[in-house]
């Protein structure tokens, strides 16, 4: 009888291992729809104030104010409490943005190790088009603290793990080139 009982419950362990990663993946593809749902009423409602779009690496994504509980890497992409966005091409500005790699539902810089230097990168802000091109990829062991250069007047700074290298960061510095007006 107890052997009997051992092999029910082996089996059953069996089963759930094998059906657990099944749906666990169906979850990711309804999480993802619904983050897609919710991006769409954040659009409505404006509860960002930018977009930071790389075409490369096909990455859209709404950047939120530095006190709105959205602003926060573990859900979107961080602005960091330092950062100051652009105006002009005439006054300075330095905007940090860090974000997740990996594999998780919020790893949305999972493809910026496919970025070089020459890429563009866009910014959505203030009723205007910044557009960035990466000058420098810069690689810093994790210790807790970085070190960012301040190099260019006007620079978006992209902050995520080094992919396949869990000891260490990668820097993309981006300078300014060009603010174009959008029409409404």
């Amino acid at each position: 009888m107890l052997k009997k009982i051992i092999k029910v419950i082996g089996l059953i362990l069996v089963i759930l291992g094998v059906t657990l990663p099944l749906g666990y993946k169906g979850l990711d593809i309804a999480n993802v729809y619904l983050n897609e749902e919710k991006i769409t009423e954040k659009k409505e409602t404006k509860d960002y104030y930018a977009i930071l779009e790389i075409p490369f690496i096909n990455l859209k994504r709404e950047l939120f104010p530095l006190n709105n509980s959205e602003n926060n890497v573990n859900k979107n992409l961080f602005v960091h409490e330092i950062s100051t966005f652009p105006h002009s091409l005439d006054t300075s500005s330095n905007l940090i943005i860090a974000g997740h790699s990996g594999n998780g539902l919020n790893a949305y810089f999972k493809n910026l190790y496919k970025l070089s230097v020459g890429h563009k990168v866009f910014l959505y802000y203030n009723d205007n088009l910044y557009t960035y091109e990466i000058k420098e990829i810069e690689y810093q062991n994790k210790t807790g603290t970085l070190y960012l250069k301040h190099d260019y007047t006007n620079e978006l700074v992209l902050i995520t793990c080094t992919k396949n290298n869990k000891n260490t960061q990668t820097i993309y510095y981006a300078s300014l080139l060009n603010i174009e007006k959008l029409s409404l």
